[in-house]
This record gives C-alpha cells, sequence and structure tokens, in this order.
C-alpha cells in the first residue's frame, strides 16, 4: 500500500469518528436539556376521570363516569407520570351524598383521598369546581319465572316423569318499569345432558338479556331431575260418550280403544284402567267421532291411544 492511500484511509477514519462523536453530543445535549426541563415545576391543567365503583342494583346512575378539570403544580415528570398511569380515580357509591334528586361526590372533603391516589400533596392540587353532580333514577324490581333451556336424551329405557325443578323457582330483576312490563320469564341457558340414567342436579347461570338495562339479583340457580327406569304398559278402555244421553241414542265400535302409556318401575303397580277415562265427541256432520283422552294418571307420561276416531250408527 503507497503512501497516498494511507492518508486517504486515515482521512477517512478521522471523518468518520468525528461524525460520531457529533452526534453523540447532540444526542447528549438533547438528554440534559430534557431532564433539565422535566425537573422544572409547572402549573399545568389535567383532566381527571372519575368512576363510581359498586352502585346498587336498586338504582341507576345515568353517568357512572365524569370528567374533572383540575390545576396541579408539579415537576414535568410528575405531571408525564400522572397523564400516562394514574388519571383516573374510583369512587365507592358509599362516598357519594344523597340530594333531593342527585347524589353528590365533594371533591373539598375528599381532597386527601384523591390526592393519595394521584400521589400528590393536597397543596399541589386544585379543582375547577368543589362537587360532581350524579343524576340517578329508582329501579323497578319484578320477580320472574324461570324457563328451562335444558334438554336431556336419556339413556335406553330411562325417562322422567317431571320436568327440571329450579331453585329458586324465581328471580328478583331490577330495571324501567316499561322494560320489565315486557319480560314475562327469564331462560337458563341452554345445555345438553346425553346418555342420562341418572338423576340430574347441579347449577346452571341464567341468560342475560345485554341489550336491555337489567339488573339480575341472581345470576346462578340450582337444578334437579329425578330419573327412572321406565317399563310401558297398555290397557283396553271403554269408550263413553262425552255426552251420556247419546248412549240410547248411538252405538260405536269397537266399544274400547288400548291406551299406550310408559311411567317409571317403581309406579307401575300403582295404575290400573281406572286412572284412565277416553270420551267420544260426536258431531252430526261428521263421519266419525273422534277419540280424546279425558284423563290420565299422574304417575304416567308419552300416553297415546291406539286409534283416535270411531265409527257409530244411529239407533232407529
Amino acid at each position: 500500500m503507497n503512501s497516498k492511500n494511507q492518508i486517504d484511509k486515515l482521512k477517512g477514519n478521522l471523518k468518520k469518528r468525528n461524525y460520531k462523536a457529533f452526534f453523540f453530543f447532540i444526542v447528549f445535549t438533547l438528554f440534559i436539556w430534557l431532564f433539565v426541563q422535566m425537573s422544572k415545576v409547572y402549573n399545568h391543567q389535567l383532566d381527571l376521570q372519575f368512576h363510581i365503583e359498586n352502585v346498587p342494583k336498586s338504582l341507576i346512575l345515568e353517568q357512572t363516569d365524569q370528567t374533572l378539570s383540575a390545576q396541579i403544580k408539579q415537576s414535568g415528570f410528575k405531571i408525564l407520570a400522572i397523564h400516562l398511569f394514574n388519571s383516573s380515580v374510583d369512587v365507592d357509591f358509599n362516598q357519594l351524598d344523597s340530594t333531593a334528586n342527585q347524589y353528590e361526590y365533594d371533591l373539598i372533603k375528599h381532597k386527601a383521598e384523591i390526592t393519595k391516589t394521584l400521589k400528590l400533596s393536597s397543596e399541589d392540587l386544585t379543582f375547577a369546581q368543589d362537587t360532581l353532580s350524579f343524576d340517578y333514577y329508582v329501579l323497578t324490581t319484578r320477580k320472574l319465572k324461570i324457563k328451562s333451556a335444558l334438554k336431556v336424551n336419556f339413556g335406553k329405557g330411562f325417562d322422567s316423569l317431571t320436568s327440571f325443578k329450579f331453585d329458586p323457582s324465581y328471580i328478583e330483576v331490577s330495571g324501567n318499569d316499561s322494560i320489565l312490563k315486557a319480560l314475562d320469564y327469564v331462560a337458563t341457558e341452554e345445555k345438553t345432558f346425553d346418555n342420562v340414567s341418572d338423576t340430574l342436579s347441579g347449577q346452571i347461570d341464567i341468560q342475560k338479556i345485554d341489550s336491555l338495562s337489567v339488573n339480575y339479583l341472581t345470576e346462578k340457580i340450582n337444578f334437579t331431575l329425578p330419573v327412572a327406569k321406565f317399563t310401558e304398559g297398555t290397557f283396553e278402555i271403554p269408550i263413553e260418550f262425552e255426552n251420556p244421553e247419546l248412549n240410547e241414542q248411538l252405538l260405536i265400535f269397537p266399544k274400547t280403544v288400548k291406551v299406550n302409556f310408559k311411567t317409571s318401575l317403581s309406579n307401575y303397580e300403582r295404575i290400573d284402567e281406572s286412572g284412565f277415562k277416553v270420551i267420544a265427541k260426536y258431531k252430526p256432520d261428521d263421519q266419525f267421532m273422534f277419540l280424546e283422552l279425558f284423563k290420565k294418571p299422574k304417575y304416567v307420561k308419552s300416553v297415546s291411544l291406539e286409534n283416535y276416531k270411531v265409527d257409530y250408527l244411529i239407533k232407529k
């Protein structure tokens, strides 16, 4: 390498090193200036967000959040930290004072708590007003029955004589009277039980209507469904006239009808023909008389007639 090339290389290195040094000096100077500026004390206007917590379910605040303009005297670093991390104040509902038609939060009375939350001293914070006001309205309370959205697929040979029982059987809800008047029930969450062969019990959530401003005083309910082994039975039941006087005027055939039913094994012996009653309904213009199951024992389900109409003749 000749002397000229060595000189050019040396000039390049010097230029490169001077550039980095210059850049470092600018950044360092900027950092020192920023640190000095942020260390100074400023009077700064700050928007504080107040949020009301634990509002009773029996009433509604029209605004649970309000913004308040305040003046703080602090260093730039502290002001920046409050802006980024700590400009919200949570207020428990019990700290509000009740007036004729509003609830009020006394900022002066609770100033020590507010400044503690913001990690300031009382002298460093000045409010633009003395109180925050919250309009409210009292909710109407109503009891609604529970409607089941539970489905059961029983195992072979198993069934239940009853429907689901819920505890509580009614749920109290609160809200605007006009909204509650449109509600007839509260439904459970949808759930399906498969291959069930034993009594079901447990806890289920209710279905809340998110689109409506309604408070649910209970959100979980207990359920029970007795399940037992079932068997089928059949009886031959005499057909009776809806109007007994027709016995003298009409003849029907056949005079009996088979009634099929299901019941639990434990109740099978309690079932007999006397628990069923089938009537024939007569209409002069009809070619047949239609049958109706008029009575059945309370221990049976899935009751069906083998035929639902019979022929008839008019006696002469």
